[in-house]
This record gives C-alpha cells, structure tokens and sequence, in this order.
C-alpha cells in the first residue's frame, strides 16, 4: 500500500473514532443535579402529594424535586426520602433502599452523611447502622439494652443513646464506630430517660424520677451537666440558637406553649396568637435562628409562625399540611 492508500486508511478510522466518541458523549447521561435545602426547610402535603419547598426572605419557595425529603445533611447532600412507603436513601446521586420490605423506624444520618443508623422493627426494634459510601452493615458490638428509639448522632461517627448495660448501669452511653468502643457518659442516679437529643454538640435530655419529677438537662461531650431546668411537665422538641433554648412543651403552673429558657428564668412565648399550637409537629429555625412551628385558629386548618425577638408572626406558604424537615 502506498502512502496516500495508508493516508486514507487512517483518515477513515481517525473519522470512525471521533464519531465513536461524540456518540458515547452524547449517550452519557447527564448528573442529577444536587438538591440543596435550608434550614426551616418543609413537605407540604395536600390530598397525598408532597411538595418541598425552601424558607428565603420568610416565603417559602418551591424546590424542583419529586423526592419526598424527610431529613437533610447540609455539608454532603445527602437525604432520606420516603418513596412510597419505603425509605430511602439518596447520597452523591445515588439512590438506594434502606431495607426492603422491612419496617423502619428513626433513620438519621451522621453528620457529613458518613453514616445512617436506624431500628427494623419485628416485634422489637433492632438497631442497623451502615456505611453510607459502600452501602455495608457496621458492627454494633454494645452491651447496652437501648430503651426505644432513643439514640442520635453525637458527631460525624459516634452515636449516643439511652439504656442499661450488662453491669446494671442505667444512663446514656456512646460509641465510636471506628474504634468500636462503647463509654458510658452520664449514669442516671435515679429514674430514667424519655427525651434524648443532640443539639449543637450538647446532648439534651428529659429525665423523670420515681416521684413523677421532670428535669431537662444539658450535657456536654465530656458527660458533664451544663444546665438543669426543673418544673418541667412534658416536652415535645427542643431547639438552641445563640439567643437561648426553646421549648415546645408544658411547664408546671402553665399550659402548653411555646417557651424561651436563658439565663436561668422561663418566658412564655406563646399565649393566643395563634390560639392552637401542633405539638407532633415539632420545631424548626431558619438559617439565622429564628424558631419556625405550626398552629392556627383550629385543629383542621395548619398555618406556619416564626418567632423573632420573641414576636410570633405568620409565614408566608402554600396551604396543605406542614411537616419540618430535618436538617443537620
């Protein structure tokens, strides 16, 4: 063969690989992009369909997605969804189920989405954590008995939870996952634990004693108290900001409401606007800490207040039903 007859050989597979090439381009298929919520981020049902939405300048706005978000880590992206019924997990655009065909109970992502633990339950709640990145069980080697679902995430790899161990000891308990260390940080000197909470990098407890005595507790990292508040009578959520500690609750001598704690005294938020506050609704804050929870003139109708400077005012937002989502 002659240079020109190999010149046109290589000429003509040089074409076929660049068409080869633009047509595997053009058959890549294109990245999901990445969901990116808020805090004071919420679902709005309405007749069985979920819509999310953002909370900018206090309006909420609608995200484009079709995932029903339940709970949101900032710094990875990555969220549960419940798709259906069935949870689901969605970290770098990859979507996959949690367990199938089982029923799950308190799914919660670490902090950075490294780790998701949460209960199957069949006839006992029986705890699972695993790997985010490699979707692999972890090994729980604990001798605790944890009491319900009473367990959160204390950092990016060491939960924290309530129970009694195989030596009677009856308080709350972490464990590192790398080490595979299990330490008891705060043993209970009498009666037990019925909230368990991280918030801000303190654990927040409500213990009841034998005498039908409530205390709210702050603990620290090293299982040390910080704070104790008494006359305490139920709590639904807790939430911290710079400001002080908020609680969704009932005090002693007092109605349920909405309540600020800080420097050791106790304000009522909350007294008839609204008239009804929705205690299973919880709380939530928006991104410079101003405390988000729902209400309204009646139990059928669900309205949206934030609180700012300790004045509750309305939000602006589709109507339907509310439920925050949670966001790490």
């Amino acid at each position: 063969m002659n240079r020109k007859g190999r010149k046109k050989v290589f000429l003509s597979g040089f074409i076929i690989l660049i068409n080869i090439a633009f047509i595997g381009c053009n058959n890549t298929e294109p990245e999901e992009p990445k969901i990116e919520l808020s805090k004071g981020a919420i679902a709005i049902e309405n007749s069985g369909e979920y819509k999310i939405y953002n909370l900018k300048d206090n309006k909420y706005e609608l995200v484009d997605t079709d995932y029903i978000i339940t709970s949101y880590d900032e710094e990875s992206g990555t969220f549960i969804l419940n798709d259906k019924g069935e949870i689901k997990l969605n970290s770098l655009s990859k979507e996959y189920s949690v367990e199938v065909g089982e029923a799950i109970v308190s799914p919660k992502v670490s902090l950075k989405g490294k780790y998701l633990s949460y209960f199957v339950k069949d006839g006992y709640l029986d705890l699972k954590i695993k790997d985010i990145e490699s979707n692999t069980y972890v090994d729980f080697n604990s001798d605790v008995i944890i009491s319900g679902d009473l367990i959160d995430w204390i950092n990016e790899d060491t939960l924290v939870y309530y129970g009694i161990d195989n030596n009677k000891n009856n308080g709350v308990f972490t464990y590192n996952i790398p080490e595979k260390k299990e330490n008891l940080l705060f043993k209970l000197d009498i009666g037990y634990v019925e909230y368990l909470e991280v918030i801000e990098e303190n654990l927040i407890i409500v213990q009841e004693k034998d005498n039908k005595e409530r205390f709210l507790k702050v603990i620290n990292n090293k299982g040390e108290i910080v704070e104790t508040i008494d006359k305490i009578v139920e709590v639904s959520d807790v939430e911290v900001t710079k400001d002080g500690m908020y609680i969704l609750g009932r005090i002693e001598n007092n109605n349920y409401s909405l309540y600020k704690y800080g420097e050791g005294s106790m304000k009522r938020l909350v007294y008839d606007f609204p008239k009804l506050i929705n205690l299973e609704k919880g709380l939530s804050k928006d991104k410079d800490g101003n405390i988000i929870f729902v209400g309204g003139d009646d139990k059928n109708t669900e309205k949206l207040y934030i609180s700012v400077d300790g004045a509750i005012s309305q939000l602006e937002a589709s109507e339907g039903k509310y439920h925050f989502i949670d966001i790490n």
